[in-house]
């Protein structure tokens, strides 16, 4: 196990530093990073129906799409951004417990607070959200990462995310002050943020006793940097082409929501866009491509995708869960 304390406050960095380490080393890696005020959005997500583009705009906060799907978040230096990834242990992909159970144990002991687990991906305290978590798969290793608020700015974050209560995802939920909460706000010595960062660091190298510090080297940098200047920071990635169809249904699930865009004729689907905060292995475009010139009804639709596992694309949804909204 390899420890990494990112001295970089740039989203862009810090989540291609994610991929950098999953295509270049073989070993796991627990990273913790705090960045400037930025949106971090799910893999699977239309960002225009995420973010409040002109206050981002007027803020100049950074949007960053990452590789995991789930839902949007907001950062600031009031949060810390944790990462893990190991070799791949079989667990479904809607499993958090591994690394929940790290946070849980880490909030528990070293302030005695009472926490748990709440919903698909969310630890709380007095029945409010303080930690979120997103995971994905790729090449037989999982990437895990999460957030942990400790004194984030609130009003920022209502106003950096766009809130639609007709859809019932979890940026609403995220946006609402009553559902989510700052630990430092539970805890009597009121610590700064600095100080449960190196608390929690020094948490890690405890339950890691065989770990080593990795300090990125330059030639990391170089590497990272790259995939920042191609992928991270472009327009392509992090925000892509508007969904210009129209909306078809909205599918809600306990392991995710979805929209479904379309446009068909003669009862046929001619264009189709599936997005949201559902968690995927594989690409949802396999599944858009296979419904292409597919009749919009339940029974067309459980063929054209009978030869896929659908799990792959919407991990806890069944097939015949989504085919159901094609009624």
């Amino acid at each position: 196990m390899l420890l990494i304390k990112s001295e970089s406050r740039d989203a862009y960095f810090n989540v291609a530093l994610e991929e950098y380490l999953l295509n270049n080393f073989n070993e796991e890696f627990f990273i913790i990073a705090v960045n400037e005020p930025s949106i971090i959005i799910g893999l699977n997500q239309n960002t225009y129906d995420e973010i409040n583009a002109l206050y981002v705009k007027q803020n100049n906060i950074k949007v960053v799409r990452r590789l995991s799907g789930g839902g949007t978040v907001f950062q600031d230096q009031g949060n810390i951004n944790f990462s893990h990834i190991y070799l791949d242990d079989e667990s479904s992909l809607s499993d958090f417990s591994k690394v929940c159970k790290i946070i849980l144990n880490f909030v528990n002991q070293k302030f005695e607070l009472d926490t748990s687990f709440a919903g698909r991906n969310g630890l709380i305290i007095d029945g409010k959200k303080f930690s979120g978590h997103s995971r994905m798969k790729t090449n037989g290793k999982i990437l895990h990462h999460g957030t942990l608020l400790i004194s984030s700015n609130m009003k920022s974050l209502t106003d950096a995310l766009k809130v639609n209560s007709t859809k019932p995802t979890d940026r609403a939920l995220l946006s609402n002050h009553e559902s989510i909460t700052n630990l430092a706000e539970h805890i009597q010595s009121s610590p700064s943020s600095e100080k449960i960062f190196e608390i929690f660091w020094n948490y890690l190298r405890s339950i890691f006793p065989e770990s080593k510090v990795y300090q990125i080297s330059p030639q990391d940098i170089e590497g990272i940097n790259k995939l920042v200047d191609e992928k991270y920071s472009t327009w392509e990635w992090n925000y892509g082409s508007e969904v210009n169809l129209p909306l078809f249904k909205i599918g809600s699930s306990k392991y995710g929501n979805y929209e479904i865009y379309l446009q068909s004729e003669e009862e046929k689907i001619k264009q189709i866009k599936i997005v949201g905060d559902f968690f995927s292995k594989n690409n949802i475009s396999d599944v858009e491509n296979a419904l292409i010139d597919c009749e919009i009804n339940s029974e067309a639709v459980s063929k054209a995708l009978s030869n896929i596992d659908f799990n792959n694309y919407m991990s806890g949804i069944s097939l015949e869960e989504f085919v159901k909204v094609f009624d």
